[in-house]
């Protein structure tokens, strides 16, 4: 079952709301603080929760919480870092992999390539057409 950003957001907030709450208990029962500064705190509180959510979000999406791993990269467009000679490096989805050429031909940086397989760890790529190439 796949949780929503949002609700997971919230659920990772319940220890902090029920934190505040107590703080805020002790506060009004040993007088040190009135109901309404009491109310005030418990609002700013969920605002700060709520304004901050955006910033959180991204990183709460459940594509972008885990590498996707080597199996994940075949059929994936990215870009030569270094001479791919041999062995070089290539950028796939934002994470830098060591690739290979997957016909031993060489690989200048800069160019797009298609992960064709791999090896390992190791990436097995081919060049793609500039027409064809997608987002990296």
């Amino acid at each position: 079952m796949r949780v929503k950003p949002l609700m997971f957001y919230a659920l990772l907030q319940i220890p902090g709301w029920a934190l505040a709450l107590l703080v805020v208990l002790l506060l009004l029962h040993w007088g040190w603080i009135g109901t309404t500064v009491a109310g005030v705190v418990l609002v700013l509180w969920l605002a700060k929760d709520i304004l901050l959510y955006p910033l959180y979000r991204p990183g709460l999406a459940t594509e972008s919480a885990v590498s996707p791993g080597v199996g994940a990269m075949v059929g994936r467009v990215g870009q030569c870092r270094t001479e791919v000679n041999g062995r070089g490096m290539v950028l796939v989805q934002g994470e830098r992999w060591l690739a290979r050429s997957a016909d031993g031909t060489r690989i200048a940086p800069g160019l797009h390539v298609r992960v064709v397989g791999h090896e390992g760890l190791i990436l097995r790529v081919r060049i793609v057409d500039q027409a064809t190439a997608t987002k990296v």
